[in-house]
């Protein structure tokens, strides 16, 4: 797969509704690319996985719940596998799951389109991303095991509407709350980043590793390897980074507990 040529990203649909199967062929023909390549349709789970086998395609728009076998199991079942996803449904509650697997986006039917539209261009973008820059076969090899449960993943996927960013988990410096977005701080190189994210504080709490990263006030999540020092006052703070941080009261005692339970180092 070249993405660095004049070869369109393939797409393969997977819905168990023919008319929702229909409906988003004709969004995608129509408002993101009249010559977008659909490769197939696929209305099971079967049916995907013999045109997945036949037509290696780059990326999937996926239904979630199909008669049979849900698309969770689904890519259990078939991992270790080589596409990108984009998951497609009428439900909310999987969302979670679903950035656990590194998907691309989330749509929720109806759907919208300007987020169709960045949901194909960010699938673009980390295909290039990764034909540039990942050893693929490595990197294919970590998601199968994560999703099979035998192995933790350790990189996370940030995406908005400027980038996508691909960062260990040992570089993500904190999390804070944007009211329903979220801020992450990030090392790259001798630089720190930020970007602002769809995902709620508790959602990255749920998804990043607990024995790196610790809740020290509703507002801030932040990864214990960068804490450099306690300070004890009457509103407790620590310093991250070169960053000064407030510690809720009431976390304060477990925030010392977690730091020497976990062996960190801190002043």
């Amino acid at each position: 797969m070249s993405y660095v040529t004049d070869k369109k990203v393939s797409f393969l649909i997977v819905d168990d509704e023919k008319e929702a199967c229909k409906n988003l062929k004709n969004l995608l023909y129509t408002y993101v690319d009249p010559d977008i390549h659909i490769a197939g349709i696929a209305h099971t789970t079967e049916e995907a996985v013999q045109q997945i086998t036949l037509l290696q395609p780059d990326a999937l728009f996926l239904d979630i719940e199909m008669p049979g076998e849900n698309a969770f199991g689904f890519l259990e079942r078939i991992y270790p596998f080589s596409f990108e996803i984009v998951f497609v449904t009428a439900y909310d509650e999987y969302a979670i799951k679903a950035f656990k697997l590194n998907a691309v986006d989330y749509l929720l039917k109806p759907i919208d389109i300007p987020e169709l539209v960045n949901a194909v261009r960010k699938v673009e973008e980390k295909l290039r991303y990764k034909h540039l820059h990942w050893d693929v076969d490595n990197t294919y090899g970590k998601l199968s095991k994560q999703i099979n449960g035998k192995a933790k993943p350790q990189q996370i996927t940030l995406k908005d509407n400027n980038c996508i960013e691909i960062v260990d988990f040992k570089h993500l410096i904190y999390v804070a709350a944007n009211g329903s977005y979220s801020r992450i701080y990030f090392q790259k190189g001798n630089v720190v980043k930020d970007i602002i994210l769809s995902h709620s504080i508790a959602e990255y709490e749920e998804l990043l590793p607990p024995e790196l990263f610790f809740r020290i006030h509703k507002s801030y999540l932040v990864n214990c390897m960068y804490v450099r020092q306690i300070i004890r006052e009457d509103n407790p703070q620590v310093m991250v980074g070169d960053t000064k941080l407030p510690v809720g009261r009431r976390r304060y005692a477990a925030l010392m507990t977690y730091l020497k339970n976990n062996e960190f180092s801190v002043a």
